[in-house]
C-alpha cells in the first residue's frame, strides 16, 4: 500500500500523509486522518509557488526561469522533417518571429529600493508563455533573488528568504513488503515547470540579467559581501545545481529514530545538500530538462564548458 511522506513537495495520496523535511530532507510523518482535499490542495499550491521561487531566483540572474498557471508550456521544437514529407505552413498560423531582447537605448537603471516594476519587465521578456504569477507580485524582487542565490551556491535550501512559501507539503511514497520507497508518480507534478524551463529563449534571458547585474551586485554587497563578485556566486549556484544527479532507479528509504521521520537508505543520496536534494526530488527527466538549459545558459554566460560539471546518472544499487 502507498503512503505519503513528508518531502519537500505536494502531496501524492496514499494512506499516512507525511512530509518532507526542507530543512535537512527528511521527511516527518504526518496526518493520517482522511478528508484533507482541501488542505492537500492548498499545500501543493504552496509548494509549487516555492519551485517557482527558486526557479525564478536563478533564471532572472541567468540561472533557470519557470512559471505556474493554467495554460500549457510551449512544446519543445520539433525536428527537421525529411524534404519530401514536409507540409507548407499554415497561413492561419504562422510561425512568430523570435526577436533578440535589447535594452532600451539612454534608459537608467532604478535604484535598488525601486526596481521592482523594472524587474517585472525584465521577466515578461524572458519567455512568450511565461508567467511572472504571484512571485512577480512581491516585493523586493532582486534582493530575494540575491540572497536566494548565494544559498544555493552554498548548498543551503533558499527557504530563509523565501519562508513564506515553504509549508509543509507531501511527497507520495510506496511500501513493497517491509520496504519503503519514493513513488515516481509524485514526479509527475513538476513536467509542467520543466517544459516551461526549456521554453526559455536563452539570449534574452542572460542579456536581462547583464542589464540588470549593477543591481544584483548592490544587492549582494547588502549581505555582506563588499569586495566579492556576484556573478561569481551565479555561476557557482548553477555549477552546485548542475553537480546534483539523475537517477534513474527506484529511491529507497528508511525510517529513522521512532519513525518519525525518513532518511534515504543510500548514503551517497543522503549527503547530497538540500538544493541538490530538491531537485532530486523533482525526477530523473525533470532533472536531465532543468539541467540542460541551467548549462546553455551558463554557455551563453561565457563559463567554459570545462568548468561546468558533467552530467551524472547515478543507479543506486539498494533495492
Amino acid at each position: 500500500m502507498p503512503r505519503g511522506i513528508p518531502f519537500p513537495f505536494p502531496d501524492g495520496g496514499g494512506r499516512t500523509n507525511p512530509s518532507f523535511s526542507l530543512d535537512r530532507g527528511r521527511v516527518r510523518r504526518g496526518d493520517r486522518k482522511h478528508g484533507r482535499g482541501e488542505a492537500m490542495e492548498e499545500r501543493k499550491k504552496r509548494v509549487v509557488l516555492w519551485v517557482l521561487a527558486v526557479m525564478l531566483a536563478l533564471i532572472i540572474a541567468g540561472g533557470f526561469y519557470g512559471y505556474h498557471s493554467k495554460t500549457k508550456p510551449a512544446p519543445p521544437p520539433l525536428e527537421k522533417a525529411k524534404a519530401a514529407e514536409a507540409l507548407p505552413p499554415s497561413p492561419a498560423e504562422p510561425k512568430p518571429e523570435e526577436k533578440p531582447f535589447t535594452a532600451e537605448p539612454g534608459v537608467k537603471l532604478p535604484s535598488l529600493d525601486e526596481s521592482d516594476d523594472f524587474s517585472r519587465h525584465l521577466l515578461k521578456g524572458l519567455s512568450p508563455h511565461g508567467k511572472i504569477g504571484e512571485w512577480g507580485k512581491s516585493k523586493n524582487i532582486l534582493r530575494v533573488m540575491t540572497a536566494a542565490i548565494d544559498n544555493i551556491a552554498a548548498g543551503k535550501s533558499p527557504r530563509p528568504h523565501l519562508g513564506f512559501l515553504f509549508q509543509g507539503s507531501v511527497f507520495p511514497v510506496r511500501e513493497k513488503g517491509d520496504k519503503i520507497y519514493l513513488d515516481p508518480k509524485g514526479y509527475e507534478r513538476y513536467d509542467l515547470l520543466a517544459d516551461a524551463f526549456v521554453s526559455l529563449n536563452t539570449a534574452r534571458t542572460v542579456q536581462a540579467y547583464e542589464k540588470a547585474k549593477p543591481l544584483f551586485q548592490q544587492a549582494y554587497r547588502e549581505l555582506g559581501y563588499p569586495r566579492k563578485d556576484f556573478h561569481a556566486t551565479l555561476i557557482q549556484a548553477i555549477q552546485n545545481l548542475l553537480d546534483a544527479p539523475t537517477v534513474e532507479t527506484e529511491i529507497l528509504l528508511k525510517e529513522e529514530g521512532k519513525g518519525v521521520n525518513y532518511l534515504y537508505l543510500d548514503g551517497s543520496l543522503e549527503d547530497l545538500n538540500e538544493v541538490q536534494k530538491h531537485l532530486l526530488r523533482m525526477g530523473p527527466k525533470n532533472t536531465r530538462k532543468i539541467q540542460g538549459k541551467l548549462r546553455e545558459i551558463a554557455l551563453a554566460l561565457g563559463v567554459a564548458e570545462e568548468r561546468l560539471p558533467k552530467p551524472k546518472t547515478y543507479a543506486s544499487g539498494m533495492k
